[in-house]
């Protein structure tokens, strides 16, 4: 408070049109009016609306005397003394200044009150004045209670002994009473809120049913249109080629009207040649046809051997489980027999019980021994049928060697599923990075088990990098596609880099895996495709891979890093022209980010569910007879794709 009247003082001691620096004086000579307004703009002043120069410089040019026979000499004096004082002003200013900034600060700290604080002290004051008036009236009946408690209690104690403690169950029954009323009120409006919320319920539940009544009605409808609509395509199909050949046929009976005799023979020999040559064609073919028929008579006569050699094996099996089962009936037959005579020769001489005891298991181990002579001789029956399956599988590879030449003619390698490579109008270039994109357990995986299962009946060896499986849960998966695909193992055309086993625990070498401890390390994963690309090269000019699956990739570092390592890497297997397919969650993933890894990709297949049934669609890759979402099934053996027209959602 100090400060404040320092800074009062201050503002006076400046304050112009005063004899002395003092309002006082003009406050006696002049009217109220002009003290009023010199009071009003003094509080601008101190309040910061106005600085003290400007109020200063303000008062010294409207009461400043204009007379025109001052001197010039005088004029300059004055304008030194009023530029003396506007430096003294500022200098006053300045002080100002820092006196409100301590002002203020002290207002923040509670120091000092404004003129609200005062107003707002002044309600507490009043507020806490009818605080106390209510404490002490609050006191007061709880003293007026107790006194009437103990006036209650006193007038009890004076009573007998029964009426007194009947008067305090009356008492304590009033106010169960009570506490019973408030509770029974509070009960009726938590039933009146659950009837509301029943009925509202009610409601939805009738309109959920009349909703899926007419929703299946709706769609009952649709399907007899969709029927009705399929069978008139499937007519007008028909009258549509009908009416081709018939105008084809027509155009040709115009053409050789039109012209002249000589033209119309010529015309007609040149027909007889072209009949001539699609003839011969036609003849080459069927010798071809032919010559493929005997040769899958020939495979259909190694097949039925590999059949009987089956069946002879699996009827080997039969019998040695037949065997075991015998020997386990005898051995259970010999302990009865056995725990029999034990009983009966408790009382005959040791050395007897020890001497039947030897013969038993002498017994024992000449049936053990023929069992293993029996598995000894189903192993080398095993190795014998495994060495001809091998020996088909290399003549098969041979044999379709006319396969993979025709397949680096048209620079398209097949999928394994001839629906999908009729899409595809032949297959999938060479050098494409295919993303296979939708929701677990819909049969993706099967289609790249399809196409790596093509490449090996070709001969072209595969590179399983896997995040989210084991070599042998592939090996697993891959038996219900390829049959021997272990043989295709030993051959040398399959090999494994397993992220996945050694961070799961799994401590089991497989021969033709190459394990990388953790799945964070890229630079591993990518040496490793590098080292088995460049061994496959010295034998092989193309190669086909499998990435399972980029989503457990992101799941353990981020996209970005995934990016970061999927871009050269795809840029690789580009720069090999080999093919890979890499498999990602639908769900996992925001569209984004899947848009963000499709940049690198050459294309992407994308599956989905609807209504309980599957679709998947094609995006880039290459040229496509549809591109919208075509309805397929699948197992663990393929997929059976649907139409490419009319099977698909509009």
């Amino acid at each position: 408070m100090q400060k404040k009247a320092d800074s009062d003082n201050l503002g006076y001691q400046g304050a112009p049109n005063g004899s002395n620096g003092s309002p006082g004086e003009t406050g006696q000579n002049g009217s109220d009016g002009v003290a009023a307004e010199k009071i009003g703009e003094l509080k601008k002043w101190l309040s910061g609306e106005e600085t003290l120069l400007s109020w200063l410089t303000e008062g010294s040019e409207s009461e400043l005397p204009i007379d025109s026979d001052i001197e010039i000499g005088g004029a300059d004096e004055l304008r030194e003394d009023q530029l003396a004082l506007k430096e003294k002003v500022a200098d006053y200013e300045d002080e100002l200044t820092r006196l409100r900034k301590e002002i203020n600060e002290m207002r923040s700290k509670g120091e000092i009150v404004g003129v609200g604080d005062l107003e707002t002290a002044r309600k507490l004051r009043e507020l806490s004045d009818e605080n106390t008036k209510l404490l002490k009236e609050l006191e007061s009946a709880r003293e007026m209670k107790e006194a009437l408690k103990s006036q209650f209690e006193s007038s009890l104690s004076n009573l007998p002994e029964n009426s007194a403690s009947l008067i305090k169950k009356e008492v304590e029954l009033k106010e169960l009473e009570k506490e019973l009323f408030s509770r029974e009120n509070e009960i009726a409006e938590k039933e009146a809120t659950l009837r509301e919320k029943a009925s509202s319920a009610a409601d939805e539940i009738g309109l959920e049913e009349r909703f899926h009544a007419e929703l299946k009605g709706k769609d009952l409808e649709f399907r007899h249109k969709e029927q009705e609509l399929l069978s008139k395509v499937d007519k007008l199909e028909q009258d549509l080629k009908q009416k081709v050949i018939d105008c084809k046929l027509l155009e040709n009976e115009l053409k050789i009207a039109r012209m002249t005799g000589p033209e119309a023979d010529k015309e007609i020999q040149d027909k007889v040649k072209e009949l001539q040559l699609k003839e011969k064609s036609i003849m080459l073919r069927d010798a071809e046809i032919e010559k493929l028929r005997i040769e899958i008579r020939e495979k259909d006569d190694e097949l039925s051997k590999i059949k009987s050699v089956v069946s002879y094996k699996e009827e080997e099996i039969l019998r040695r489980e037949e065997d075991l089962l015998h020997r386990e009936k005898v051995l259970s037959e010999e302990r009865r027999r056995f725990d029999e005579m034990k009983k009966q020769l408790q009382g005959v001489d040791e050395v007897e019980m020890k001497k039947r005891l030897d013969e038993l298991k002498t017994e024992i181990q000449r049936k053990e021994e023929e069992i293993r002579a029996k598995e000894k001789y189903l192993n080398v029956k095993m190795e014998e049928l495994r060495r001809k399956e091998q020996g088909i599988i290399e003549d098969e590879i041979s044999a379709r060697e006319q396969d993979r030449a025709l397949e680096v003619q048209q620079a398209k390698v097949k999928t394994g599923n001839d629906r999908l490579d009729d899409l595809l109008l032949g297959g999938i270039p060479f050098g494409s990075n295919i993303l296979i994109h939708g929701p677990p357990f819909i049969g993706k995986e099967v289609m790249v088990n399809q196409f790596i299962a093509e490449g090996l009946k070709k001969g072209l060896p595969a590179i399983w990098v896997i995040t989210d499986k084991t070599p042998r849960e592939i090996r697993e998966e891959m038996n219900y596609v390829l049959s021997g695909y272990e043989e295709y193992e030993k051959l040398g055309l399959v090999k494994y880099v397993d992220s996945y086993s050694r961070s799961m625990g799994e401590t089991a070498d497989d021969p033709y895996t190459t394990y990388i401890d953790e799945p964070t390390d890229h630079d591993k994963i990518m040496d490793t495709v590098e080292q088995i690309v460049k061994d496959y090269k010295e034998k092989h000019e193309f190669y086909r891979l499998a990435f399972r699956s980029i989503s457990t990739l992101i799941a353990y570092s981020d996209p970005n890093t995934a990016f970061r390592f999927l871009s050269p890497f795809c840029g690789r297997r580009k720069r090999d022209k080999a093919v890979a397919l890499y498999t990602i969650e639908k769900g996992m993933h925001g569209e984004q980010e899947i848009q963000m890894l499709g940049s690198i990709m050459d294309g992407m297949i994308d599956f989905k569910v609807d209504q309980l049934r599957t679709f998947f669609a094609v995006s880039g890759i290459s040229d496509a007879q549809s591109r919208a979402y075509i309805r397929y099934t699948s197992s663990k053996h393929g997929l059976t794709i649907g139409s490419f027209a009319l099977d698909h959602i509009r």
